[in-house]
């Protein structure tokens, strides 16, 4: 027995030694409980903000135990982009449900030398499809997106001031232009396959986020509710697959001239047929990067578009101000373009304004570290899920006076240039910062600019201030989009400078 009782307290001591080891010089945190760490404890429908809470609380560098994933929560801008400036967190973090949709092809949740050479190759199709400062590419993309943005003046002219939805219309609009780009379609609003990947933008994407916790508590796989949300999930991607493949069969011998997306990886699969040389130019890759650039190009830009639209309902003397300044520079009621934009600096510091406050990302995608690192003096092991917290970079009161108040000027320099704030992190940093950034900017302000010139954009005058909150607070699923609402769109049919 004594025999026994020795081989336990030793057995013990050596546990609470690996323990103490394992832990030493991590970052501080919350404690969590077996199996789900401190899941429980988060705000399901805004995680971000008890995230945020938490760096209060525990600093900008805090670690937090997520089911299975141990993860780091950064919120100092300089720490965060000096981190993502790192080799050792160019990867993303590995999760279940995710692979199992993208199948760790594509180019978001790409890994390794697919990533980096997917990567590549969508910067330099980026720049022969316009994508730069200059030339007469960049004319023929700005005219693309001016084609979608007058199509939607008009059907916001049909609506005669009436209250309207904006989330189907938005959706659509700016998805005729990333049709354009990436699938090399015109497809008419109610093309059966444009109709289909509406409605899993709207469906799949709230499916996706009721199946993202099987990522990080497996044994929710063996849970009817689960296992049939993941099944729809997987359903719609291979769904979506067969539609851009029965395009590609129908283009094989037909891609002279064509500068999409799809065109230009059928283009390079041929070339690379009879390549020795490692590539992942396949059939699989195309269909994941194809949704990858489709979906959240779509998704991002309409509801960003969104949240500037309500901000500007909300804010009618910036409204007014931006549109004076508009109808000086667009004279003879003319669409504005590009070249306009660079001498409406307000058009830029309200988008910013409107994308620091309502971040599509609010808790940034978790990257993970490919080997032990150091953040900050702290040890961070392998295989640790990193979480860039926008909300609380962009809610931060040592970056921003008064951050929960709409103030566009807060971009301005005293000579009213627009200046960065290295807490602004929209699109995020480092090796993966998103490779659409410049597309992002250029169509929220050619759509954005252009409705406001147009029209006197309103909120119901009868919500109640609870209303309100519920419809800025959001709805987070995969991204943040604004709660249900309508808007009005008053048709400024003599246009004149308003007070």
């Amino acid at each position: 027995m004594m025999m026994w009782l020795i081989g336990v307290c030793i057995a013990s001591s050596l546990f609470l030694i690996q323990l103490w080891l394992s832990n030493r010089n991590l970052p501080p945190g919350p404690w969590g409980i077996p199996i789900f760490g401190y899941i429980l404890w988060l705000n399901p429908s805004k995680p971000y903000e008890t995230f945020t809470e938490l760096s209060r609380k525990y600093g900008s560098v805090y670690s937090i135990q997520l089911g299975k994933h141990f993860a780091v929560v950064l919120s100092d801008p300089s720490i965060l982009r000096a981190a993502l400036a790192h080799n050792d967190l160019k990867d993303r973090t590995n999760f279940e449900v995710i692979n199992k949709v993208m199948e760790k092809h594509g180019i978001i949740f790409a890994q390794g030398e697919l990533w980096k050479e997917q990567r590549q190759f969508i910067c330099k199709w980026l720049k022969t499809i316009g994508m730069s400062k200059f030339g007469d590419k960049k004319n023929d993309l700005q005219m693309l997106i001016v084609e979608s943005v007058t199509l939607l003046i008009s059907e916001l002219r049909e609506s005669n001031g009436e209250p309207i939805n904006t989330a189907s219309l938005m959706l659509i609009y700016t998805g005729h232009v990333f049709n354009r780009i990436v699938l090399g379609q015109n497809w008419p609003v109610d093309h059966p396959s444009w109709t289909y990947l509406r409605f899993l933008a709207a469906d799949g994407t709230k499916k996706f986020a009721i199946a993202t916790p099987m990522s990080v508590l497996p044994f929710l796989k063996i849970v009817p509710k689960y296992r049939k949300i993941m099944a729809d999930v997987v359903q719609g991607a291979k769904n979506t697959h067969l539609i851009y493949q029965r395009l590609m069969d129908k283009r094989i011998n037909d891609l002279d001239g064509s500068e999409d997306l799809m065109a230009a990886f059928m283009k390079e699969m041929k070339k690379k047929e009879n390549d020795d040389k490692l590539n992942f130019f396949s059939k699989k890759q195309c269909h994941h990067l194809l949704s990858d650039l489709l979906g959240a190009g779509v998704d991002t830009t309409a509801n960003s578009l969104r949240w500037f639209l309500l901000y500007m309902a909300l804010n009618k003397p910036i409204q007014n101000e931006l549109y004076n300044v508009l109808d000086r520079v667009c004279t003879n009621n003319e669409i504005l373009d590009l070249e306009k934009v660079e001498n409406v600096v307000l058009l830029k510091s309200c988008v910013y304004e409107s994308m620091r406050m309502r971040p599509v990302a609010p808790s940034g995608i978790p990257r993970a570290t490919t080997q032990e690192t150091t953040i900050s003096g702290y040890r961070i092991p392998k295989g640790t899920m990193i979480v860039p917290l926008q909300w609380a970079m962009h809610y931060d009161e040592k970056y921003w006076t008064n951050p929960h108040v709409y103030d566009p000027t807060r971009f301005f320099d005293a000579d009213g240039n627009i200046v960065t704030n290295k807490a602004y992190m929209p699109f995020q940093a480092g090796k993966r910062v998103c490779v659409g950034e410049m597309l992002a900017y250029w169509m929220l302000f050619l759509f954005g600019g252009n409705i406001i010139h147009k029209f006197d954009v309103s909120v119901d005058n009868k919500l109640s201030e609870e209303q309100l909150n519920t419809i800025m607070d959001g709805e987070f699923h995969i991204i943040l989009e604004p709660g249900e609402h309508n808007l009005t769109f008053k048709s400024r049919h003599n246009p004149k400078h308003i007070a």
